[in-house]
């Protein structure tokens, strides 16, 4: 079973995501949260990145975190929840995530919720 309280602890996941256009896999390095099984990502930049056009074609994912891999579905949110929950888990995680949302990055509040796919599909480091 996964240990997310242990993934959290790591400060970048590996996400790898299939080509919209090309189904190639991109894999980008960015912040992302752990919280009660699942793993969110966001950009606070905002919708206009690859990896997110990429990710709302195709919710198929590998997540690499730490000496942890996984693969996941991805859900695309933009509900209120992400605003009250998933933004603030972030916003204590990440000191810089509280200056890009004090210079406006955050205009687009969104998440991805990625669920692991199955116990069979984690890899764990030696």
């Amino acid at each position: 079973m996964l240990d997310f309280q242990k993934l959290n602890r790591e400060r970048l996941v590996w996400l790898t995501v299939l080509g919209r256009k090309s189904g190639k896999p991109h894999t980008v390095k960015i912040w992302f949260v752990a919280e009660n099984g699942k793993v969110f990502v966001t950009s606070a930049r905002g919708m206009d990145a690859q990896w997110v056009k990429n990710l709302r074609k195709n919710p198929t994912v590998t997540v690499k975190i730490g000496e942890t891999t996984f693969r996941g579905t991805a859900v695309w949110r933009e509900d209120d929840g992400v605003r009250t929950e998933v933004i603030p888990l972030f916003l204590r995680k990440y000191f810089l995530a509280k200056v890009f949302k004090w210079i406006g990055w955050y205009k687009v509040i969104f998440a991805f919720e990625i669920t692991p796919s199955g116990e069979e599909d984690v890899k764990r480091g030696a």
